[in-house]
């Protein structure tokens, strides 16, 4: 109310709260990624037996098509939330297009040097650190992690079943091919 009990200046204006407007410097939502992680959240990778639940992620077979490491990397992200340990490792490059998606995993991605296999046995060494029970759920193609399935229920998250090894094949408990979860949400999208 203004002086003499007239209309305020300030009346013309549209108050809005700061909480409600969007972060401009925030990355806009990821529509693919966001349908794949309703997919991983519904489906059932974790055998649920009281385990100890262990998430080890190869980023360096990570590789996506241009627009799809995001999503991918969302992935990681919801199945690192329902996880009790998580390791992510991958040589420098690998690690550095995966950080920005990360969300509050990205501090804990290892780079490790270049070579074959190098991020692998970090990943496997982290995961013989943690006592049995476990239950443990590889983001890899790569066989270096059968013997996994010796200490509990192994699931496979395969980056592309084409490039699976024979030997993770016949070790895991459960197989998930990731290129057809992708699939899978790019139809549940809205056209456009």
């Amino acid at each position: 109310m203004g002086l003499g009990g007239g209309p305020s200046e300030w009346d013309e204006y549209e108050w809005v709260s700061l909480e409600d407007v969007p972060d401009p410097d925030a990355p806009a939502p990821d529509p693919l990624g966001q349908a794949l992680r309703a997919l991983v959240r519904d489906y059932p990778v974790w055998a649920g037996q009281g385990a100890t639940r262990v998430l080890l992620v190869d980023l360096d077979n990570l590789r996506a098509a241009r627009g799809r490491l995001r999503a991918r990397l969302d992935v990681v992200v919801e199945l690192a939330r329902q996880a009790d340990h998580v390791v992510l490792a991958g040589q420098a490059g690998a690690v550095a297009r995966s950080r920005p998606w990360l969300a509050e995993f990205a501090a804990a991605a290892q780079a490790v040097a270049d070579g074959a296999d190098v991020a692998d046995h970090v990943l496997l060494a982290a995961a013989a650190a943690v006592p049995d029970p476990i239950e443990v759920l590889v983001v890899s193609n790569d066989g270096i992690f059968a013997d996994l399935a010796e200490r509990g229920d192994l699931t496979i998250l395969s980056p592309g079943m084409d490039a699976l090894s024979d030997r993770l094949h016949g070790a895991a408990s459960l197989l998930v091919d990731l290129a057809a979860l992708e699939r899978e949400a790019a139809t549940a999208l809205p056209a456009g």
